[in-house]
């Protein structure tokens, strides 16, 4: 199926000579189906088949949300596919205590230019500065299943006096920023839950524009940078014990929190796998060239890049991995 063997939802059988494929067939299955024939040095190949699979009620580019509400969302996929159905995952969730052995902490030094210094303990944080927390390894990277999905922590503070123009959510990935701040004013003295989702209608850019569909999945890709804004309580700072839930998706099956809804499953061209087509196939890495999301270019390219650099009198500026 252009030029890949099909995927597991595909059985085919060879009797008599006779080859027989029997498909369940999705929207992102279309495309052209060729029978090939080996022996030995020899190949031979059947003409095309071109399979159109219908049902779509959105136009092409978009896919129908799971769900009672049936929006038609665009397919994003990277940016290199407008293939996509809407993909058959189970919710879950992250789990972990704010104050958690794994968790690092930040403070901002330029918002516009997405500049921040990033400690180890918290010690480290220095005074008169507004610290973040700093998400470890499991709420960050690959988080393409989290869209639409919601994050939620809870906050305490000393009084209602202060300042708002520190965003309370700051997420990062392949160079765009996204900033969330909670529009109700905090309750002195008690616990105050605070929930968003992962969607355009949540954030804003640091310049103050609206956010795309587009944008939220180019952070969720790969999420580098994740902070969470901290209170003072009894007039100092603490990371506190209370815990954050995110929720993701799986498909390793039913967790009782029901399906996600608005995950997309992209039809991938060769050099691209996940979801939405946000990781490198094997034989491919990933250059920061041509897209938001850079592209994936096989290993060869790779190799005549760096021996572009290495056979130079210039300083190496590219490592091939």
């Amino acid at each position: 199926m252009n030029d890949k063997q099909p995927e597991s939802y595909c059985d085919w059988i060879t009797e008599d000579g006779i080859g027989e494929l029997s498909c369940r067939m999705r929207l992102i299955d279309s495309g052209n189906y060729t029978c090939v024939a080996r022996q030995l040095n020899r190949t031979i190949e059947s003409v095309p088949t071109v399979v159109k699979v219908t049902g779509n009620v959105c136009k092409e580019g978009y896919f129908n949300e799971v769900g009672k509400r049936k929006m038609c969302l665009k397919c994003v996929c990277s940016g290199v596919s407008s293939l996509c159905h809407a993909a058959d995952l189970y919710r879950w969730n992250y789990t972990m205590a704010m104050n958690d052995w794994k968790m690092k902490y930040a403070t901002v030094v330029n918002l516009l230019s997405s500049k921040f210094k990033i400690y180890d303990h918290f010690e480290q944080v220095p005074k008169n500065t507004t610290p973040y927390y700093f998400l470890p390894f499991r709420f960050i990277r690959y988080q393409v299943g989290s869209y639409g999905e919601q994050f939620q922590y809870e906050i305490s503070v000393d009084n209602s006096s202060y300042s708002k123009e520190e965003p309370d959510i700051i997420l990062k990935g392949y160079n765009t920023t996204l900033l969330y701040s909670h529009k109700l004013r905090f309750i002195p003295n008690q616990s105050n839950p605070v929930a968003f989702r992962f969607s355009e209608i949540s954030f804003i850019k640091p310049d103050g524009k609206r956010v795309t569909r587009e944008d939220v999945m180019t952070v969720l890709a790969y999420i580098d940078t994740f902070m969470i804004r901290m209170y003072p309580v009894n007039g100092n700072f603490m990371p506190a014990s209370t815990p954050m839930v995110m929720n993701a998706s799986t498909d390793l099956g039913y967790h009782g929190l029901g399906k996600v809804t608005r995950v997309e499953q992209c039809r991938c061209p060769h050099g691209y796998r996940g979801s939405s087509c946000e990781w490198c196939d094997f034989g491919y890495d990933r250059v920061q060239k041509f897209s938001r999301t850079g592209a994936c270019m096989p290993w060869e390219w790779h190799r005549a890049e760096y021996e572009k650099v290495s056979t130079s009198t210039t300083m190496r500026n590219y490592h091939y991995v």
